[in-house]
């Protein structure tokens, strides 16, 4: 089976749920897909692309020669995912308004940050699905500072590398490494219509006991 390109894959995965998707990694042996505690800012955001992968550190420098924030922003494509591993910080706003702006400018269809976000009020109306722990107004500068980009980073728990497949919804966010994205793509899809299944039938009354025993992936 020829490979589809990775925009039609993306556009596939955003077609599913992040449980469904879980549920085929969990088949594929891969447990610990699910980032923890990293959440939208909204129930109602969902996001699916490809990693853009950044890594950021507290530090005290203000020298903009130095801080590579605005320069992730610069390199980002369309169809990408921000991915910001903040190294633990818990105290700053990591994602601002002016990032999702210039994100939004560059095609790229969500970010991912595992630490805090600020400017939440501006954010909001642009309807740009991010996913995060926290809030904070702190600045970052003088504080924290972008210092890698497009290299493995660990978000929410879970390895990322740049080119995988992030997937976003009420749940929060599976990561699918890239060199499977195809064979959990086509599991989690086959997982959705069993599912659509059940329900059809749990709704018009059937034990829910009894189907479990019929179908595999329930």
């Amino acid at each position: 089976m020829e490979t589809p390109p990775v925009d039609e894959i993306c556009r596939r995965f955003g077609k599913l749920y992040v449980a469904a998707i879980a549920d085929a990694l969990d088949d594929a042996g891969l447990w610990h897909q699910v980032m923890t505690d990293v959440l939208p800012l909204t129930t109602d955001m969902a996001v699916a692309g490809v990693a853009f992968t950044a890594l950021g550190r507290p530090e005290r420098s203000t020298d903009r020669s130095v801080r590579l924030g605005a320069r992730m922003i610069d390199e980002l494509s369309a169809g990408e995912v921000a991915v910001l591993d903040c190294a633990g910080d818990r105290t700053v706003g990591h994602w601002g308004e002016l990032l999702t702006n210039g994100a939004m400018a560059r095609g790229a269809v969500g970010a991912v940050i595992d630490g805090g976000v600020r400017d939440t009020g501006a954010i909001l109306p642009l309807k740009f699905p991010i996913f995060n722990r926290f809030r904070s107004a702190r600045d970052a500068k003088g504080r924290w500072n972008v210092v890698d980009m497009q290299s493995p980073v660990v978000c929410g728990g879970v390895r990322v590398h740049p080119g995988d497949i992030i997937v976003g919804d009420s749940d929060g966010v599976v990561v699918v490494p890239r060199a499977i994205a195809m064979d959990v793509l086509v599991e989690a899809e086959a997982t959705v219509r069993t599912e659509t299944e059940i329900r059809q039938r749990v709704r018009a009354g059937e034990s829910v006991g009894t189907l479990y025993q019929q179908y595999e992936r329930f």
